[in-house]
Formats: C-alpha cells, sequence, structure tokens
C-alpha cells in the first residue's frame, strides 16, 4: 500500500456566529485558520455535505476556493448515504456539493459514514457504481468510503465493491486501535490486505 503522509483540515465543529445555529459558521475565523494551515504546507482538506448545514463547503469556497489555485489544495467531500432515496439522488447532492464548493471537481470523492445500514442504501440506490462512474468522468480523482463498522463486513466490501473504491477513511488512534467497537486495528489489516490507501480521521 502505497503511503502519502499528511495531516488533513477537518472542515467540522467550526467557530460559530450563533451556538445555536451550526450553520452560522465565522467565514472570518475559518479563513484565518485555512491561511494558517496552508501557510504550513499543508493542503488536504475534508469535508461532507452535511457538515455545518453545507456552511463547511460554502466556507471553503470563500476562504479556500476563490482565493487558492485550485492545483494547490485537494478537498475531499462526502455523499450523504442516508440522505439517499434513489439513484438520482447522487447525482443531486453531487451537484450541490461541487457548486457550494465553487469548483468541478474532488479529489476524493466519498460515500458517507458506511456502516451495515447505510450500506443497504448505498446498494439500493447504486452510489458504489455512481462513483465510479465520477471518476471516470474526471469529477473524481479519488473514490472510497468513509466507513463506520465491523472488519468482517469491510471485507465483504471490498471483495465486492473494491473497483469502486480507492480509499477508505477509518477511526484511527491509539485508544481506539484494540477497540471492539470500532474494530480500528482490524478494518486497518483489512484495507493493507486489499490494497486500499486510508485516511485517517479521529486520530486524537
Amino acid at each position: 500500500m502505497a503511503e502519502d503522509v499528511m495531516f488533513g483540515f477537518g472542515a467540522m465543529r467550526l467557530d460559530l456566529e450563533d451556538e445555536n445555529d451550526p450553520s452560522s459558521v465565522n467565514f472570518d475565523d475559518f479563513a484565518e485558520m485555512i491561511d494558517y494551515y496552508m501557510d504550513q504546507g499543508f493542503d488536504y482538506f475534508d469535508t461532507s455535505y452535511a457538515y455545518h448545514n453545507g456552511s463547511s463547503e460554502v466556507g471553503l469556497r470563500e476562504g479556500l476556493v476563490k482565493r487558492y489555485p485550485r492545483e494547490s489544495f485537494r478537498i475531499a467531500d462526502k455523499i450523504p448515504t442516508w440522505a439517499l432515496t434513489n439513484e438520482e439522488d447522487n447525482q443531486k447532492f453531487v451537484d450541490i456539493m461541487l457548486e457550494r464548493l465553487g469548483t468541478d471537481y474532488f479529489d476524493v470523492l466519498l460515500i458517507h459514514n458506511i456502516n451495515e445500514a447505510f450500506l443497504e442504501i448505498a446498494k439500493n440506490c447504486n452510489s458504489f457504481d455512481y462513483i465510479k462512474k465520477m471518476k471516470e468522468n474526471g469529477v473524481a480523482k479519488k473514490i472510497g468510503i468513509s466507513y463506520h463498522d465491523r472488519a468482517d463486513l469491510l471485507e465483504e466490501i471490498l471483495e465486492k465493491y473494491g473497483d469502486c473504491i480507492d480509499v477508505v477513511q477509518l477511526q484511527l488512534n491509539y485508544l481506539d486501535w484494540e477497540s471492539k467497537l470500532t474494530e480500528s486495528r482490524k478494518n486497518y489489516e483489512i484495507c493493507e490486505k486489499y490494497d486500499k490507501e486510508v485516511i485517517v480521521m479521529e486520530p486524537i
């Protein structure tokens, strides 16, 4: 498995103008954090359709996409699996995500929060085939899933949909490494077995 070490910027739990309104992201503070992060030589931003009810993506557009050359940074975004009701919804959400971000492609496009229940939604809505098509069409450079479940289920997914998955985003940290709840070590080893790139979330 190729190793690409990076320190990502998770665009979630951002400073708010109103603590009772998760969409009220303080864009000025967000832009300052983006500038500091970029100044340190990092370039990888992680967001989602769901983060801050869309204001995370909009904040990245205002603080990053409009202010830096597109080739100078990478953006990972995620399709809201739980909100899918049919196959067409994949495109509907991706169109919204691209518009919010103000870009015409993702560096990484993930199916969000795959677990046993949401896997069935992704299957029923043909989300795996959809993201593969997005990569073929140049809308995504890499594709995959963010994953929250058992290692044996992950192996089933990679066995069946491996050609639709370049990367797997996993919760990995010292505390959860041997956790029976997250099965972090086992999930990581499954990714190694299938030669899938791993993106770490919740490292601390």
